[in-house]
């Protein structure tokens, strides 16, 4: 077997010793991407992509405790945990405060998580994105810096640091009011979809809202029209002048 001499050209030389470092990078860089806690699409025991029974069953919760947040075009829902923090006085307190579920006709699709703020008292970003990274892996800078907090609502929020693949985005994010870090893990489909059937029912509510508007206004004169019928058939025959 021919082996290269030592000697010979220096740029052969260099493509031979950076070959096995090649090797070494790319290994490492396609196992980060196989970390064992990297999904995206969980956070703790939540799955996206759950029916909304599963996730009230999780979370201790019935499904009847959700909120509607439109029906149409879609039906969109949103159900919120809190931490029970009289259940156990010596069990260690939760870093999370409140996880805000969201569902896109029955299945989650966003998950909005506010930590407590005495249990993340002094920490930093640089300290989140550490947490968060020995879970999911290297983040990466924010593709925006400004982000709506609460499924569409009309908080918005410091975009720290993301975590993304072909299906999921998980952002950390802060508070401004008074501080306070927070994290979203959402659905790239479902969330734009849900997003889309979110305005466009307020885009119908705005068009129907004067037609609303007169069909209350007749109820009421309805309404009216009937209690005093009914008061005029219980008092006429016993009115005495």
């Amino acid at each position: 077997m021919h082996m290269p001499s030592k000697t010979g050209n220096p740029k052969q030389l260099m493509e031979l010793n950076l070959r096995p470092f090649a090797f070494v990078l790319i290994s490492v860089v396609a196992s980060a991407t196989l970390l064992p806690g990297s999904d995206l699409s969980r956070y703790r025991e939540f799955h996206l992509g759950a029916p909304l029974a599963d996730v009230a069953k999780q979370a201790g919760m019935e499904p009847s405790d959700t909120k509607l947040i439109s029906s149409r075009p879609e039906r969109i829902e949103d159900l919120v945990w809190r931490t029970n923090r009289s259940a156990d006085s010596n069990a260690r307190p939760d870093s999370v405060r409140e996880i805000r579920f969201s569902f896109y006709n029955g299945i989650l699709f966003e998950m909005m998580v506010a930590y407590d703020r005495d249990e993340t008292g002094g920490l930093t970003n640089k300290d989140m994105t550490e947490a968060l990274s020995a879970v999911y892996g290297p983040g990466s800078t924010p593709a925006t810096k400004e982000m709506s907090f609460n499924a569409g609502y009309s908080t918005t929020v410091r975009v720290i640091a993301q975590w993304s693949d072909a299906d999921n985005l998980l952002s950390l994010v802060g508070f401004s009011d008074g501080g306070g870090f927070g994290a979203i893990v959402s659905s790239k489909a479902n969330g734009t979809m849900a997003r889309q059937a979110i305005a466009e029912s307020q885009r119908l509510d705005r068009v129907e809202a004067p037609q609303r508007a007169l069909d209350e206004r007749a109820k009421q004169v309805a309404d009216a029209e009937a209690r005093d019928e009914k008061s005029r058939l219980l008092n006429k025959p016993g009115f005495r002048p």
